[in-house]
């Protein structure tokens, strides 16, 4: 074998093991990703004595989502989302949400209409929901107020293509529900110094009047 062609195999031989290097790592840091799903999503459905099945799946999909299939009860969290998810806390928060959609979806076909049809309304509702379901775990409800912060848009209302409402309402509406139900966290509260957490006081000052 020439010189050339020993060359041309040691490439060969190091790009094939550093492919399958770089495989390992993908598939290692996606199982972790899968398996943090499912620790903090049985952790809320259990400690919410939940008696109605949910799966929770990690999508490689780069969209900043998660869904629930309301067909299946399956919760699926994006890769895409990832990247804005700080602490276990906000995870769940996530979570809770998708969770809050599961439990209406189990309510039957009619229920799964009403759901697709007010998309809006089911939103709010499973917003508040869902910091009752994270809180009953032992997280802090005050991160959904920090994620969504990060990741809600600004669709008006009158925009239809629109299946979420206005990022400022829905935080708005979480603060009150908080505030009211669950004070002690806005009292001693650990995201005060919290930078997105900041950004919400600061733009919605009047909202929260």
């Amino acid at each position: 074998m020439n010189m050339k062609k020993i060359f041309v195999f040691l490439m060969v031989l190091v790009l094939s093991s550093s492919t399958c290097f770089a495989d390992e790592l993908r598939i290692e840091r996606e199982s972790q990703y899968q398996k943090k799903s499912m620790k903090i999503g049985y952790r809320i459905l259990n400690a919410n004595q939940m008696d109605k099945r949910m799966t929770f799946h990690y999508s490689t999909n780069k969209n900043v989502n998660a869904v629930t299939y309301l067909s299946s009860k399956q919760i699926e969290v994006y890769k895409g989302i990832l990247p804005f998810l700080d602490s276990d806390d906000e995870i769940a928060a996530i979570l809770s949400h998708e969770i809050s959609h599961g439990i209406d979806a189990h309510k039957g076909l009619w229920r799964r209409f009403s759901m697709s049809y007010a998309s809006k309304s089911y939103e709010f509702k499973s917003d508040k929901r869902g910091v009752d379901l994270m809180g009953n775990a032992g997280y802090n409800p005050v991160a959904m107020i920090v994620v969504l912060n990060k990741i809600s848009g600004e669709p008006n209302w009158f925009e239809k293509t629109s299946s979420h409402p206005n990022g400022s309402e829905r935080l708005a509406a979480l603060y009150e529900y908080i505030y009211t139900k669950y004070p002690a966290y806005l009292i001693d509260n650990e995201y005060k110094n919290n930078l997105y957490y900041q950004n919400f006081l600061l733009t919605s000052k009047d909202a929260r009047k």
